[in-house]
C-alpha cells in the first residue's frame, strides 16, 4: 500500500491509501469543470492530447491486527527475494549479514500498533510480502492481561514464618483490590479471597471467589482448602502480575557451645525443643483468684469451684500466707483457723488442673489427650508442657568424718585424716523424709565436743546442734526436719574442728531451667513462670 494524493485541486481532495496496483503504471492527469458558471482558459488549436505521469511510491505499510493491548515482535519477511529483519529497536534492516545480524536499514516498525512502514526498497520484483513471521505479545498488566487465574499457589522464598505474618495484596480481574491477612492458623477468609497459609513450609494457596457468580455459572468445592465455614463458593479471576506478600521469617543462627553452656549437637537444627509429643503428658490448668475480704478464725472462703489441685492464700501485701487455715480441695473450701500475722484483707487463689498423657501433637498447636478433661476451663486456662520423672524417694547418699575443715569446701571424699570419733549410721541411722529432705551436701562442724553448726552447701548456716539431743533442722517451706540424727549415733571422742560430712537426696527432681532472651528491643514489663512438683500417687512402701 501507498499513500498518494489524487486530483489535489478538487473539493474534499485529500491524502488517500491506495493499492499499489492503481498507481504501479502511470497516472493521468484531469480536469474537473463541473458545476462552474464561467471560466477562462487559453488553449491551442493543436490536437488533443494526454499527458502521461509517472507514480513513484515513497512509503510502503505493512498492517497487522493487534488488539487488547497486544503488541508486535520478532517480525521477518521477504519481498522481491530479499529478507527483512524486525530488530529490537524497532529499525527495519534488509538482507542481515550471517555474520554480524545487521543489514540496511530501510524503516521502522511501531509495536502498539502492529505497524511496518518502510520507506525504502531496491526497484523491480514484486510488491507482494511472503514468509510474515511474528510474535503477538500479550499485555504484561492492565485488564487485557491474559494471565489471570482462579486459584494461585506459590511458596515464600523463605519458611518458617511467624504466624499471623503473612499479608497479601493483589487485584481481581474486575479491578477490585484486596489485601488480606492469615489469622494464627493460616486461613485466608476474606469476600474476595479464601485462602491458607502453611507457616512451617510456607506454601500459600488462594482461590479468588465472588458474591455472585455469572449467568450459568456454578459454585465449585473449596472444602480442600479447610477455611472454617467455606464450602462452596463462585470463583473469580485474579490478576496473577498484581500479587504481592509480605511476610515475617525466621531465620537461625548456629549457637555457640561456650555462650550456650551445652553442645549445641545435642539440639534440634533450629534450636527449638519440643514440649509436648506423643507419648508424652501436658497439664491443663486454670487458675482463679477470690475477691479481697477480711478473714475472721472459724470463717470460711468458698472458692466457687470443686476438687482443686490446689490453693495459695495471699495478703494484701502479696505475700504468700502459709498457715493459719485448712482446705478442702474436694469441696473447694478454705477455713480459717489463726489469722494471727495476717496482712489483711486476705485473697485466696485457686486453681483446677487435669493431667493426662498426650495421644497426638499438631504442629498447629492442636493436643489431643488420652482421657476427657473433668473440668470445664474457661478462656484463659493454660496447658503446660510436664516432665515425667518417675518412683522418687529421700536418701542419704554419703556420710564420712573428718579430722579439719580446712579450706572449707565441700568434697564427696576424705580431704586430710579422718576424725577419731565416728558416727554409727548401722545401728542409728540418720532418717529422711519426702516431705523435708531436700538435695543438699551438709557439714556439722564441732564447735566444741558436744555441739556443732549445721552448715549447708547452698542454705548457709541454719542452727547448731548437740550431740546429747536429736538434731532435727526444720524445712519451713515443708512443715518438716531436713533430716533426723538419732543421739545415739554419736558416741564420744569429738574435739573442736572435726567435721561430719552428709549428703542428702531429696524427693524432688533436678532439671535445668534455661531462659533465652533474643536481640531486640524491650517487648513486655516482666515475665515469670510457675514450676510445679505433682505427686499422683502415694506409695506407703516408700
Amino acid at each position: 500500500m501507498t499513500d498518494v494524493t489524487l486530483n489535489p485541486l478538487d473539493a474534499g481532495a485529500a491524502l488517500k491509501r491506495v493499492p499499489f496496483a492503481s498507481v504501479a503504471l502511470g497516472t493521468i492527469l484531469s480536469m474537473n469543470l463541473s458545476g462552474v458558471t464561467s471560466a477562462a482558459a487559453t488553449f491551442s488549436s493543436g490536437a488533443a492530447g494526454a499527458e502521461v505521469l509517472s507514480g513513484d511510491m515513497d512509503r510502503l505499510h505493512l498492517k497487522t491486527n493487534v488488539a487488547n493491548a497486544f503488541s508486535l515482535s520478532g517480525v521477518r519477511f521477504s519481498r522481491a527475494g530479499q529478507d527483512y529483519v524486525v530488530k529490537a529497536s524497532g529499525a527495519v534492516q534488509v538482507n542481515p549479514s550471517p555474520v554480524t545480524g545487521n543489514g540496511t536499514t530501510v524503516g521502522t516498525m511501531t509495536p502498539a500498533q502492529g505497524e511496518v512502514l518502510l520507506d525504502a526498497w531496491t526497484a523491480g520484483g514484486s510488491p507482494a510480502v511472503s514468509n510474515w513471521r511474528g510474535v503477538a505479545g500479550a499485555p504484561v498488566n492492565g485488564p487485557d492481561t491474559p494471565f489471570s487465574t482462579y486459584a494461585i499457589t506459590f511458596r515464600v522464598p523463605t519458611a518458617p514464618l511467624r504466624t499471623g505474618s503473612v499479608s497479601i495484596l493483589g487485584t481481581m480481574q474486575d479491578g477490585t483490590t484486596f489485601n488480606v491477612t492469615a489469622d494464627s492458623d493460616g486461613y485466608i477468609n476474606a469476600a474476595r479471597v479464601k485462602g491458607k497459609v502453611n507457616y512451617t513450609t510456607g506454601v500459600v494457596i488462594i482461590v479468588g471467589v465472588t458474591p455472585t457468580g455469572a449467568g450459568g455459572q456454578t459454585q465449585a468445592d473449596l472444602t480442600f482448602l479447610g477455611v472454617p465455614g467455606v464450602t462452596n463458593a463462585y470463583v473469580d479471576l485474579i490478576r496473577q502480575e498484581t500479587v504481592r506478600l509480605n511476610a515475617v521469617a525466621f531465620t537461625y543462627l548456629p549457637l555457640d557451645a561456650a555462650l550456650l553452656g551445652i553442645d549445641p549437637v545435642r539440639l534440634p537444627t533450629d534450636g527449638r525443643v519440643p514440649i509436648f509429643r506423643p507419648g508424652g503428658a501436658h497439664v491443663i490448668g486454670h487458675k482463679d483468684t477470690t475477691a479481697p475480704a477480711t478473714a475472721i478464725v472459724g470463717g470460711t472462703v468458698n472458692c466457687g469451684r470443686t476438687r482443686l489441685s490446689r490453693v495459695r492464700v495471699i495478703g494484701s501485701d502479696g505475700a504468700t500466707q502459709h498457715t493459719g487455715y485448712t482446705v478442702d480441695l474436694e469441696a473447694g473450701i478454705v477455713t480459717w483457723t489463726d489469722v494471727t500475722g495476717f496482712v489483711q484483707p486476705m485473697r485466696v487463689e485457686h486453681r483446677i488442673e487435669d493431667m493426662t498423657q498426650t495421644r497426638d501433637a499438631q504442629i498447629n498447636g492442636q493436643l489431643t489427650g488420652m482421657r476427657p478433661l473433668t473440668h470445664n476451663y474457661p478462656a484463659g486456662s493454660y496447658i503446660s508442657s510436664a516432665l515425667i520423672t518417675g518412683d522418687l524417694a529421700a536418701r542419704v547418699s554419703l556420710l564420712f568424718d573428718q579430722a579439719t575443715w580446712s579450706p572449707q569446701t565441700f568434697t564427696d571424699s576424705l580431704v586430710g585424716d579422718s576424725a577419731t570419733a565416728t558416727y554409727n549410721d548401722i545401728d542409728f541411722p540418720i532418717e529422711v523424709t519426702n516431705a523435708g529432705a531436700v538435695t543438699e551436701r551438709w557439714a556439722f562442724r564441732f564447735k566444741s565436743t558436744m555441739t556443732f553448726d549445721i552448715i549447708g552447701e547452698h542454705l548457709g548456716v541454719i542452727g547448731e546442734g548437740s550431740i546429747n539431743t536429736e538434731t532435727a533442722p526444720m524445712n519451713n517451706n515443708a512443715g518438716a526436719p531436713y533430716l533426723r540424727i538419732p543421739v545415739g549415733g554419736w558416741g564420744s571422742g569429738w574435739a573442736v574442728g572435726n567435721l561430719l560430712r552428709v549428703n542428702t537426696v531429696g524427693a524432688l527432681p533436678t532439671f535445668w531451667l534455661a531462659q533465652t532472651i533474643t536481640p531486640g528491643a524491650e517487648a513486655g514489663e516482666d515475665y515469670s513462670f510457675e514450676v510445679l512438683v505433682r505427686g499422683d500417687v502415694d506409695n506407703p512402701i516408700i
